[in-house]
């Protein structure tokens, strides 16, 4: 019978065996290892987890949880958190540590991928992040550039390299734009990931993020191309050699099943789906995280749509008789 062994495994026979080696086929097998793949692969719609809030603007690890197993039992690829949609340059340094370590429990054993967010105005901070989330077991991390006064795209490289020298575990590069660090061009993020072969992984939101999704695949270096922004051109980045999207959570089983029948080649099927899902996607794009809290608490997830540090909702009566009619759409497609 054939022996099956993970990454781990393979990476300590691999450095035994090359500790008998002459220096120079040593050097060859260590930079082997470097660029040695994921153990999981990074395709599909990897969910980007809300902080559930009680009334007192704690966050609820209770409902944390139960969004991790949602997201699960609607067949998510992948986990993210916490970025824009979780709130998490209002979150402090202990509760991203513990949430990612309550995530990273709770997925244990599934088959998701669990990337974690690491990004931080300096690299330090980046950079605890980012250790603690290897040392707990995450399968990825994903990091906005600097995003505090003016960041040269030399300092955004700075920070991306030193990171790729401090954890061995692929690193997404997010690429937002306006308040959120320099808009990195194509071939800037392409030149890193030459260098370091776990740069090699993209959440692309700067337009035209189609055009930019076939420039990086046409690339053959990049081995995760995703985008965000909600998912709302999925079908058109996945003709242009996209793998996949990281939109917030609330629709997870739709999303999926989108991508699942695109994957598939049953297009018209996916695009008579996704029809059924814009419309919602343009109400989380009106009302933000608040509606994407909303939709949650309707699903069970949540308890409240509790925003940090916001009393109230910026949805009215008239919003809500919308989120109805279009909900009688896809209620036959949730199954989470």
């Amino acid at each position: 019978m054939t022996a099956r062994f993970g990454r781990r495994d393979f990476l300590r026979r691999a450095a035994l065996a090359g500790a008998a080696l002459p220096f120079v086929a040593r050097a060859n097998v260590f930079r082997l290892l470097a660029a040695a793949p994921a153990t999981k692969k990074f395709r599909g719609i990897f969910a980007i987890l809300e902080t559930p809030f009680d009334a007192n603007d704690q966050i609820d690890w209770e409902d944390l949880e139960r969004e991790v197993s949602f997201c699960m039992r609607g067949g998510a690829h992948g986990l993210v958190w916490p970025q824009l949609a979780a709130e998490f340059f209002l979150l402090t340094e202990e509760e991203r540590m513990r949430g990612a370590e309550v995530i990273l429990r709770k997925a244990a054993g599934g088959r998701s991928a669990v990337v974690i967010g690491v990004q931080a105005p300096a690299k330090d901070l980046a950079l605890r992040f980012a250790r603690h989330a290897e040392e707990k077991g995450a399968d990825a991390v994903i990091a906005l550039p600097p995003y505090i006064g003016h960041v040269s795209l030399d300092t955004a490289a700075d920070y991306y390299r030193t990171l790729a020298g401090a954890v061995k575990i692929p690193i997404f590069i997010q690429n937002s734009g306006g308040s959120w660090g320099p808009a990195m061009p194509p071939s800037f993020v392409i030149q890193l990931a030459r260098e370091f072969p776990s740069l090699g992984y993209i959440k692309e939101e700067v337009a035209p993020v189609a055009h930019h999704i076939a420039e990086y695949a046409a690339s053959g270096v990049m081995s995760g191309i995703f985008s965000g922004n909600a998912g709302k051109y999925l079908l058109n980045e996945m003709g242009h050699g996209g793998h996949g999207t990281m939109p917030a959570c609330e629709f997870i089983d739709v999303n999926v099943q989108v991508y699942e029948l695109a994957a598939s080649g049953k297009m018209d099927e996916a695009r008579s789906l996704f029809e059924k899902l814009l419309p919602m996607i343009a109400l989380e794009e009106d009302y933000g995280m608040p509606f994407a809290k909303a939709v949650l608490v309707r699903r069970g997830v949540f308890k409240t749509a509790k925003m940090r540090g916001v009393s109230g909702s910026s949805m009215d009566a008239v919003d809500m008789r919308e989120v109805d009619a279009w909900w009688k759409e896809l209620a036959p497609y949730l199954k989470a």
